[in-house]
């Protein structure tokens, strides 16, 4: 009985602070809520996750995409969309190793050791959507599979806006016009999408809109500001450490990719508290009667 009444007054608390919440601003919603959930800890979580499963997975997907072509290696190609030149080339060149070469190591084993790695992708990012909404993640086979279907979703993501970038790389910038809304499109799926998966809830089409917007925004941003830094940072951590240096950048540049899904989670959050008042009523007036 006192377990029960100790909950009630939980969620009341929970529902006053998001009634509170509706005074601030989104912007001072999404820091709060950030370091809150401690922000920089889920990056790292879901960066550390990403590195060692979705580098592998893409490297090893382009060599057998690629094995039926000459001329064409992950080298030439990182060299080619980040136009880089000199000392740096030559470092990405002794860094990554033939396409036959890698398909000597992707076995079916190696690649689905890989691929389910990326659970743990999902779990990450399923964690830090239940902290950011102060809900309890999915649980059992049913959260196992909405992270899975997230993952490949990613995966094709990254896979689209990696061939963007290498058109872009290779044409000039009269590609990057068209390129710039491709992304911001696709990224909006993206976000649109994620919440429902990672929260199995439903939610109001508007409802997710400008957190999607926001989604697109960022993610846009952080595509078209890595063709500006990587190459500075390749060639830094290139000279300074050689082939391991390249490692080092990708690692970097992972945890800036997760550090922007960290704040696009919560600033959706933000967003959701502030333009759907009667659903967030609802939901939290809903669980206290539950109880």
């Amino acid at each position: 009985m006192s377990s029960n009444a100790d909950d009630q007054a939980g969620w009341r608390l929970r529902r006053d602070h998001i009634l509170a919440n509706r005074t601030l601003s989104v912007p001072v919603l999404t820091i709060r809520r950030f370091f809150r959930i401690s922000g920089t800890r889920k990056a790292s979580q879901i960066a550390f996750n990403l590195f060692i499963c979705v580098i592998p997975i893409a490297i090893m997907a382009f060599a057998l995409f690629a094995i039926g072509k000459k001329n064409i290696s992950l080298s030439q190609v990182m060299i080619e969309q980040f136009r880089l030149k000199g000392r740096t080339a030559d470092i990405i060149r002794s860094t990554f190793t033939s396409n036959r070469s890698i398909i000597k190591v992707a076995s079916f084993i190696t690649i689905a050791s890989f691929a389910i790695s990326g659970f743990d992708v999902a779990a990450a990012t399923q964690n830090t959507y239940a902290e950011a909404w102060e809900t309890e993640p999915i649980k059992g086979w049913r959260g196992a599979l909405r992270g899975g279907f997230w993952f490949v979703l990613v995966f094709a993501q990254f896979g689209f806006t990696q061939l963007l970038q290498y058109r872009v790389g290779r044409k000039g910038p009269f590609v990057l016009i068209g390129a710039i809304p491709l992304c911001f499109v696709s990224s909006y799926f993206m976000w649109a999408v994620t919440p429902r998966l990672m929260l199995g809830r439903q939610f109001a089409r508007s409802a997710l809109r400008p957190g999607a917007i926001l989604g697109a925004i960022v993610s846009t941003t952080v595509w078209l500001v890595g063709r500006t830094i990587l190459p500075g940072w390749f060639d830094w951590y290139g000279r300074g450490f050689g082939p391991i240096g390249i490692g080092l950048a990708l690692i970097g540049w992972t945890y800036v990719n997760a550090i922007s899904w960290v704040v696009i989670i919560v600033g959706t959050w933000a967003y959701w508290t502030k333009s759907n008042p009667d659903e967030v009523d609802e939901t939290y007036s809903t669980a206290v009667d539950d109880l």
